[in-house]
């Protein structure tokens, strides 16, 4: 269990900085990000199922669709909540300066994956 923590995140060009508020792989958590991504070097899932909400600021992601076909969308609608599925496969493209996010979070599942478009590779965790 993490209660109040900062963490740095490197996921290619750029970072986040991860503000934990709570979290336990068994009953979920809360985290808020300060984005400060250029681009991310690798698609990815996630462990569990979430809620997120833009506080502020904007990015770009691009999501990798089930049948592999990228779709570019544009993260803008500041407190309009979004459902983030285990299964949502995407990467931030760029996050214009001072973007801020919050992140609900429920049980973790045991794997998560990440997909590496310059050598076609999965990996999974």
């Amino acid at each position: 269990m993490i209660f109040f923590k900062k963490k740095r995140i490197e996921l290619g060009e750029g970072h986040i900085l991860q503000y934990t508020i709570f979290e336990h792989k068994k009953f979920g958590g809360i985290w808020i990000y300060n984005w400060k991504t250029i681009i991310q070097n690798r698609f990815h899932t996630h462990a569990f199922n979430a809620i997120a909400f833009l506080l502020w600021g904007s990015y770009t992601e691009a999501v990798l669709d089930n049948d592999g076909t990228i779709i570019e969308k544009e993260v803008n609608q500041w407190m309009k909540p979004r459902f983030l599925p285990m299964d949502y496969t995407h990467k931030i493209l760029k996050a214009k300066p001072n973007t801020w996010t919050i992140v609900f979070f429920g049980k973790w599942k045991e794997t998560w994956k990440e997909y590496f478009e310059d050598t076609n590779t999965w990996v999974t965790y």
